[in-house]
């Protein structure tokens, strides 16, 4: 029998639930507010006592659109699917899974993305509201070519942040308690992204270093997409490194799975 199904039909409760969930959807938009109104006031504030045309290679409209873009795209690939998959190895519901014909983490990303899939598209409404209505005040010109790498973009950096997410969950083969591991890796991982500020504002040596680590990949390089920074190879060089980060990250996160699972005891399920 062919495992797909399952994989269709848990898509199919993420979407469902996720609908059930809607109160929790307005909640999380409400919140990206509150973060940019702060930018917002920040960035003007800069700007306009420095009397300079540009900070960081971003001009105020630029700053702006992105500090906007960012968190809206933060909110949406961010997956809290660490917290889930912990809590399944360290309470045993991890055991129900591997008597499956259906792998473990196909079962978790079709369900991340049949739960996305809703929240994804009514947020690139807004995103794109956003995008025209700043773009046009600021004249920042958006080519219709980003828009679809936008799209594209966007699909691949929640992939890459499940895979990281997952990743990163395999620390509860080791540890018992790992919340607060969690909530300090999920801002690093915001920060390192470009989820806060653009990585130029971290100086050049940092900004060199995220270019070989793939979490620029799942914030910034989307951000500037549609914040019209990139050019058209610029974007495909993107995009192709994020299919490369996915490959790594898929192999990495299989490496460590394997690694941990040594030390599962499956108690409590």
């Amino acid at each position: 029998m062919s495992i797909y199904p399952k994989y269709i039909r848990v898509f199919k409760l993420g979407v469902q639930a996720s609908m059930e969930y809607r109160l929790d959807f307005a909640l999380s938009l409400i919140s990206a507010f509150f973060p940019i109104m702060i930018q917002y006031y920040i960035w003007t504030a800069v700007y306009g006592r420095s009397g300079s045309g540009q900070f960081f290679g971003y001009t105020y409209g630029e700053m702006i659109l992105y500090t906007i873009v960012a968190a809206i795209v933060t909110k949406i690939v961010t997956t809290n699917m660490d917290h889930v998959i912990a809590s399944d190895i360290k309470d045993g519901a991890l055991n129900k899974y591997l008597v499956q014909p259906a792998s473990y983490f196909g079962l978790k990303l079709f369900t991340l993305l049949g739960q996305k899939l809703f929240f994804f598209t009514v947020m690139l409404a807004v995103l794109f509201v956003v995008i025209f209505y700043f773009g046009g005040r600021y004249g920042i010109h958006i080519p219709l070519v980003n828009i679809a790498c936008f799209v594209a973009a966007m699909a691949l950096s929640l992939i890459l942040n499940f895979l990281i997410s997952y990743t990163i969950a395999a620390i509860a083969f080791w540890l018992s308690e790992i919340s607060y591991f969690f909530e300090m890796t999920g801002l690093l991982v915001i920060i390192l992204s470009g989820g806060v500020f653009p990585i130029e504002v971290f100086g050049q040596a940092v900004s060199h270093l995220l270019n070989y680590l793939p979490f620029k990949y799942t914030i910034y390089f989307p951000s500037n997409v549609i914040n019209g920074k990139l050019i058209l190879s610029e974007i495909t060089e993107g995009l192709l490194m994020q299919f490369f980060w996915i490959g790594v990250m898929f192999l990495v996160s299989k490496l460590v799975w394997r690694i941990g699972f040594k030390k599962y005891l499956g108690l409590g399920g």
